[in-house]
């Protein structure tokens, strides 16, 4: 008996369709930081973090008879924070203001606590 067209087609197998490739991730050399998501934050913008009881981070240091008042938790543009400093309080010097990019703080010559405090009070939109 010769098979049949009918026979052929019960018999059969349906070939897999091929899966879609999952999807990959582009290599982190070709991707720039200006593709990334909130990639302007740090570019001329800081943002200082209070405790969690809700004060600033700002402390007075003393060192035998040096006093300073350093200003830590800054992220983003530390040198921002520095010029926006120096044009709030004009009294401040430039040169009395070292700032550290890597660690994110800032230690300004003098005890000016309260004014930095103040400053950063009126400053400080939630």
């Amino acid at each position: 008996m010769k098979p049949t067209s009918i026979v052929f087609k019960a018999v059969r197998v349906k070939t897999p369709v091929k899966a879609p490739a999952p999807y990959e991730f582009p290599a982190l050399s070709s991707i720039s930081s200006d593709e990334l998501v909130n990639s302007n934050f740090g570019k001329n913008s800081y943002w200082i973090h209070k405790s969690k009881f809700g004060h600033w981070p700002v402390y007075k240091k003393v060192q035998n008879t040096k006093i300073t008042t350093e200003v830590k938790r800054i992220q983003g543009d530390v040198n921002r924070f520095k010029r926006d400093l120096l044009a709030t309080l004009p009294h401040i010097q430039p040169q009395h203001i070292v700032v550290n990019r890597t660690a994110g703080y800032a230690n300004i010559k003098g005890d000016v606590v309260q004014e930095v405090m103040k400053v950063l009070d009126e400053n400080h939109n939630v």
